[in-house]
């Protein structure tokens, strides 16, 4: 379930930063690997003469390509900000962490449901009944998604951001930080991203396996 946000106000200590950067290097390092690994498959798959393995392999591969991007980009983000000291560059990154996270949940859910067709969330959705043991979980994550979809707490800062509205960014650049909401918002999020990862990655398993139990038998192999 999504966690519940309670704003404490609370400023992290020197060694609370610390351990924070540590732990986003951690992800960051893992993730931007796991692209990597991710990308070089899609290689091997267009190579496969497998149509249905193809087409269903090729649906999970992009969406976890996007899913990774997003996670590491908003960690990323999420870090400089924490990072910042100067109140002009941290009030200029919470901007920049909010449009990635508007973006992010544009393409991976959208905000109605007419968005929400062309979204990563559809595509899996046209595919999970293949997968029904992880239909459960599936259908959590997307009241989640339909639950953070109704409340586009981002959406003006995305706006004044992206479209250079010189008086709603004076506005807002100028606007205390509650540096605890920020984080706790985009850590949020992040966590959805990472749910999805995990998803996608057991599906991608399942489905190997399965490909291979059926080329074994196919082919009369004796497993030892």
């Amino acid at each position: 379930m999504i966690r519940e946000l309670t704003y404490n106000n609370r400023i992290l200590s020197e060694q609370e930063r610390a351990e924070f950067y540590k732990e986003s290097d951690k992800y960051i390092n893992e993730f931007s690997e796991c692209i990597e690994g991710i990308c070089q498959l899609a290689k091997e798959v267009s190579k496969s003469e497998n149509s249905d393995y193809n087409k269903i392999t090729n649906t999970v591969i992009n969406i976890s390509i996007f899913t990774s991007y997003s996670f590491c980009d908003c960690i990323v983000l999420t870090k400089l900000f924490v990072r910042a000291t100067n109140p002009y560059e941290k009030s200029f990154l919470r901007g920049k962490l909010k449009v990635q996270l508007n973006e992010s949940f544009k393409k991976l859910y959208g905000f109605n449901k007419k968005a929400y067709k062309d979204s990563y969330c559809a595509q899996l959705e046209n595919i999970i009944t293949m997968f029904p043991v992880f239909r459960n979980e599936f259908d959590e994550l997307l009241l989640d998604l339909e639950l953070i979809s109704k409340d586009s707490w981002w959406k003006d800062e995305r706006d004044a951001e992206v479209h250079i509205d010189a008086a709603k960014l004076y506005e807002l650049r100028h606007e205390e930080i509650n540096e605890s909401k920020v984080a706790m918002e985009a850590v949020r999020l992040i966590d959805l991203f990472n749910r999805f990862n995990h998803i996608t990655a057991e599906m991608h398993r399942t489905l190997l396996n399965h490909m291979i139990a059926r080329y074994v038998k196919e082919k009369g192999i004796l497993r030892p």
